[in-house]
């Protein structure tokens, strides 16, 4: 199964008429070959139902077994985007009790508990992109989550809610630990002035006592207090982040990711392909890409550098500087007028 998926998605891949399909392509020539491979029988409707009507709306795909609601699947043409579709798709889905639902233009696939807490963006397990991420990696995960032998099992399920519980696990101890550092610090235990009052007698053989470690740590609260105000990240939208001018220290903002892009498909006469450009950004900065906060595996279980890079296309594509041809394939990014014109006077303050 897994060969005969990953066949089919570098196919996809392949296919400069992807990118122009509407919906009712998508359905025949993506979602349905992909649901034959998972296992599910696509020519039995009581098994894979079209247009499942649910109260006076419709879902366009409804997976069952035993007659019940197993999956619920959301189509739309290839490029749209889904943002403003999830909530819909998951109100219904939590109304009917299914607690596995898809949201999907082909590519893009995005995979929810609709009857988890949380708002609907919290309830978005995973994401697919079959042109971004490696197609044996992709093939797995749709294994995972979509066959039909893991929705009977309750496998796709299990899966689902381990990555959404690893996720609300990290979310809340990323919250939690500055306020407990701080109530630390502020507040100090007996078993941090005794490790801070052993480790300088060791250092210097004297033993502090404990109202001067107090003191100490009162009078250099300041310093040690850790900010719980919300970090500008790399993922936040163009009309959030601050621009800055390139810098190569250990970090890399999404500027100079930008810049980068352009300079590269530059050097190849304005077009390239993804891989490419990601080789060329990659022996640039090597030097910083090597330390493991860019070699860390993020979002998809793609490396850091790449995942950031990205991240920058679709700034430069947002900001008119960059293309990606609809009639040349997936994988292929392409200066526009606009980003000719700045790879020639260079990336603006």
């Amino acid at each position: 199964m897994i060969e005969q998926l990953k066949g089919f998605l570098e196919k996809q891949k392949a296919n400069p008429k992807v990118s122009l399909f509407d919906e009712a392509a998508t359905k025949q020539a993506i979602i349905l070959p992909l649901l034959h491979l998972l296992g599910w029988n696509t020519y039995n409707i009581d098994e894979v139902t079209p247009e499942f009507s649910v109260e006076n709306r419709k879902v366009d795909y409804a997976l069952r077994l035993n007659n019940t609601n197993e999956v619920f699947i959301e189509v739309k043409k290839t490029g749209e985007d889904l943002e403003k579709y999830q909530e819909q798709l998951l109100d219904y889905s939590f109304r009917q009790g299914v607690e596995l639902a898809i949201l999907a233009n082909g590519i893009t696939w995005w995979f929810y508990l609709p009857t988890k807490k949380g708002d609907w963006k919290a309830r978005k397990f995973y994401t697919i992109d079959i042109t971004q991420q490696d197609s044996y990696d992709v093939a797995q995960k749709f294994v995972d989550f979509l066959s039909k032998d893991s929705v009977k099992t309750g496998k796709a399920l299990q899966h689902g809610e381990s990555i959404y519980k690893g996720k609300l696990k990290k979310k809340e101890l990323e919250k939690t630990m500055p306020d407990a550092w701080n109530k630390l610090i502020s507040e100090p235990d007996s078993l941090l002035i005794d490790l801070l009052s052993e480790t300088t007698e060791k250092l210097c053989g004297f033993k502090p006592e404990v109202d001067e470690v107090t003191q100490f740590l009162k009078s250099h609260e300041d310093q040690f207090h850790l900010s719980t105000e919300p970090k500008e990240e790399i993922t936040l939208p163009q009309s959030k982040r601050k621009r800055h001018k390139p810098i190569a220290v250990n970090t890399v903002n999404r500027d100079d990711f930008i810049h980068d892009i352009i300079k590269v498909l530059q050097k190849h006469g304005g077009r390239a392909r993804k891989d490419k450009v990601e080789e060329e950004i990659y022996n640039m900065r090597k030097n910083i890409f090597k330390e493991q906060y860019y070699q860390e595996l993020v979002s998809n279980g793609i490396p850091r550098w790449k995942h950031n890079i990205a991240w920058a296309k679709e700034d430069a594509k947002h900001e008119g500087l960059i293309k990606t041809p609809a009639n040349s394939g997936w994988g292929i990014w392409e200066l526009t007028e606009k980003g000719l014109k700045m790879s020639l006077k260079g990336v603006s303050d």
